[in-house]
């Protein structure tokens, strides 16, 4: 099995976006621990657009520097030892500015298809380049911000012209709608991989595109009581280790603790004691990838132990890879 670990490296989207420093920084810090205790290499994808917003903004406000600064020193770290550097765009950063004080977070464009064919061309062209720009090391992956990749017609032919030919945004079954942002992978094929073309959820044995999905994962409500009652019970062990919080979902959490629910296998928080379950999952059925999301903001103190457990006791019977290492050259 290749088992791909894979990080949204971002800050918060919420009014209180929590800072650099805990939000980023320090959690990854501790999977640099884990991944060069155990010899493995992680998948990161980037939130470039906010790397853009900090060097425009760092100029006016040198509050900002260390910020920046602390960024990319980490980021070519990551890339020179190994990790995967990837695409990761939240368009919603065209529209954000700093006050002084804090990012003012302005989501009503939240999603790639929310901008017009010559924007969307833009953002994805900047946001690319920053990346090799830092890490100097091939961009051809890409996972959209909050799974927002439909519609992909509005995405295919930029993606085209810019080499982008690998998505990991899809989890089969995940649904969701909000204002500011929706997807629908219900429809998504039942495989760990597959060709796509015009539409992300409709295998094309001939397209040009490649989707290697988030692992599903389908969640009982009573695992998600458990995880906000430790939540409340041990703060320490089970809070995010990032500042922040998250941009409001109206109605998620209802859905959580009310019915069962598909969701992306996960790092972060109580979510990572399903890590061998889902493992176990996907070798019955005889395939080959697993994909796991996390998000250095949502890691906790828990989901560090279960992490580097979960390694530690895999890394032997299973190839804990990146995406580069895989496919580079061969799609």
């Amino acid at each position: 099995m290749n088992i791909y670990i894979t990080l949204d490296y971002e800050i918060y989207f919420g009014e209180n976006h929590g800072t650099v420093e805990k939000c980023i920084i320090y959690p990854t810090s501790e999977l640099i621990r884990i991944a060069e205790k155990y010899n493995v290499r992680f998948s990161f994808f980037v939130d470039s657009g906010f790397i853009l917003k900090l060097d425009e903004f760092r100029k006016r406000f040198p509050v900002l520097e260390n910020d920046y600064q602390a960024i990319i020193k980490q980021v070519n770290y990551l890339a020179a030892t190994g990790h995967d550097i990837q695409l990761h765009i939240h368009p919603h950063w065209e529209d954000c500015y700093f006050d002084g004080n804090r990012w003012v977070m302005k989501v009503n464009r939240y999603k790639l298809s929310d901008f017009n064919d010559d924007e969307i061309k833009d953002i994805v062209v900047r946001y690319k380049k920053v990346l090799f720009d830092i890490t100097n090391q091939s961009v051809f992956s890409f996972r959209a911000g909050g799974w927002c990749l439909q519609p992909f017609s509005k995405l295919h032919k930029v993606f085209k012209e810019n080499n982008i030919s690998l998505d990991s945004s899809v989890f089969r079954n995940g649904q969701f709608s909000s204002r500011q942002y929706s997807f629908d992978f219900t429809n998504a094929p039942d495989k760990d991989i597959y060709k796509f073309e015009n539409d992300v959820v409709v295998e094309d044995p001939s397209g040009y595109f490649t989707e290697l999905p988030i692992s599903p994962i389908r969640n009982s409500p009573l695992f998600f009581w458990f995880l906000f009652l430790l939540g409340r019970k041990n703060p320490y062990f089970h809070k995010p280790l990032g500042d922040g919080q998250a941009m409001p979902a109206p109605g998620y959490r209802k859905k959580l603790l009310t019915r069962f629910t598909n969701n992306p296998v996960s790092l972060d928080g109580y979510n990572a004691r399903l890590l061998q379950k889902a493992l176990k999952q996907l070798l019955k059925r005889n395939f080959n990838h697993m994909v796991v999301i996390g998000h250095p903001k949502a890691l906790s103190r828990y989901s560090i132990v279960e992490v580097e457990n979960f390694v530690l006791k895999n890394k032997e019977k299973h190839n804990f890879t990146t995406f580069t290492k895989i496919f580079k050259g061969n799609i």
